[in-house]
């Protein structure tokens, strides 16, 4: 095993194999400056940049080298929500836009990533949801009716045709289309190449201090400089100490990560079919998706963030129960190896719809944070939306995903 704490993304395509950006100095203006380097914040520069915008990124540490390295990499056709939930909390308006606009914007970041010819082993793939026994699959139909209501198509699948594609216990699954899988190391650094084709200025090791503002313009502080700019994208993935305010709006736990040695051919045909990614009904789902080389992630164990000298001991127990409950959905997988094992933050909301818009506190800012698993589809709407924010051009749908729609 590499290590534990070693993620597969980020081993596959090494430091040493990435390109190097400089270290920002200096005084300049910019229209935009994009603060994270993961892929929102790589998605959103390529977005701004062509887009007319005369674009900055600043990134702490290396591209790509953040939570993205850690994802699922999966663009998924909903939010990681479930619609009663959000239903309930913030009425159907929102639910059923969010979920639309999430098919929508999985299906444009995919095709962007084909135009641009980015090499990251993008697969067209399924979405199932997954209900393991009975009272699963009442819960599981109930959800799958309120989405309907609202217009939002959600295929049923039934018991005996779940347990034929995914050679495991089901009483029913949703299964949707417009998913996709890809490696979100190599799609972020692709679209951050993009984004400096269309003009933008790419810095790492270069970590904010600060940003300020006034009635007229905003800053953005370094250790070695500053930028004057009228917007500012911050896609940190959570609030951060620049932002400690907003944390209240968010939930911070740690979920837990494991991908497995190759599969021999004998086990790959004991394991379902490999064009979907599955998940589970209920709320703290695991989730599973095919990987190059026939191996196998798994995903899940959500929990409150650990202290830092507890890390280490709750990676290896969370790690080998992942494992555990791998083998149970799959026997034919017992005995193998996990050869990755890591922690992944998992931020969200309130009502698991993501953060992406203005704040009223937070002049010429943009937010898009609190992704949750999979937020990586809504990675493209972050930047449409962001763009025709600063081109003054907002549309009512984007009130969904801001902090408007609880402020």
């Amino acid at each position: 095993m590499p290590g534990y704490g070693a993620r597969f993304w980020a081993d596959r395509t090494a430091n040493s194999r990435r390109r190097t950006y400089p270290k920002f100095k200096g005084v300049r203006n910019a229209d935009v400056v994009v603060i994270g380097g993961g892929l929102t914040g790589c998605t959103i520069a390529h977005v701004l940049a062509h887009g007319g915008l005369d674009v900055v990124l600043l990134e702490a540490d290396r591209m790509a080298a953040g939570s993205t390295s850690g994802s699922l990499g999966a663009a998924l056709p909903q939010p990681d929500a479930w619609f009663r939930a959000v239903e309930k909390t913030a009425g159907v308006r929102v639910a059923r836009t969010a979920w639309k606009e999430a098919r929508k914007s999985s299906r444009d970041f995919a095709q962007a990533l084909k135009t641009l010819g980015i090499k990251c082993d993008l697969q067209s793939s399924t979405l199932t949801i997954n209900a393991k026994d009975a009272d699963a699959a009442a819960a599981l139909k109930k959800e799958q009716v309120l989405r309907r209501a609202a217009g939002v198509e959600t295929p049923w699948l039934s018991g005996q045709a779940a347990r034929a594609a995914l050679s495991t216990d089901s009483a029913g699954a949703i299964r949707l289309t417009d998913a996709y899988t890809f490696d979100p190391v190599r799609a972020a650094l692709g679209l951050a190449a993009s984004a400096e084709k269309g003009g933008a200025k790419l810095f790492e090791q270069s970590s904010v201090r600060k940003t300020t503002f006034t009635r007229k313009y905003a800053d953005v502080v370094l250790a070695n400089g500053r930028i004057r700019t009228r917007g500012i994208v911050v896609a940190t993935g959570e609030p951060g100490s620049l932002f400690g305010q907003l944390r209240r709006h968010v939930t911070e736990m740690d979920g837990y990560v494991v991908v497995t040695a190759p599969m021999p051919a004998a086990v790959r045909r004991e394991t379902g079919a490999r064009n979907t990614v599955l998940t589970e009904s209920g709320d703290d789902a695991r989730w599973l998706r095919w990987m190059p080389d026939d191996r196998a992630m798994f995903a899940g164990g959500l929990s409150k963030r650990v202290p830092v000298r507890q890390r280490e001991k709750a990676m290896v127990q969370k790690t080998a129960q992942l494992m555990y409950e791998l083998t149970l959905r799959y026997p034919a997988i017992s005995g193998m190896p996990a050869e990755w094992g890591w922690a992944e933050p998992v931020v969200s909301t309130p009502d698991s719809i993501p953060w992406i818009g203005p704040h009223r506190n937070y002049p010429f800012h943009f937010f898009a944070m609190a992704f949750g698993w999979h937020g990586d589809a809504l990675a493209w709407m972050a930047g449409k939306a962001a763009l025709r924010y600063f081109k003054g051009d907002a549309r009512r749908e984007d009130d969904v995903f801001s902090f408007a729609r609880y402020l």
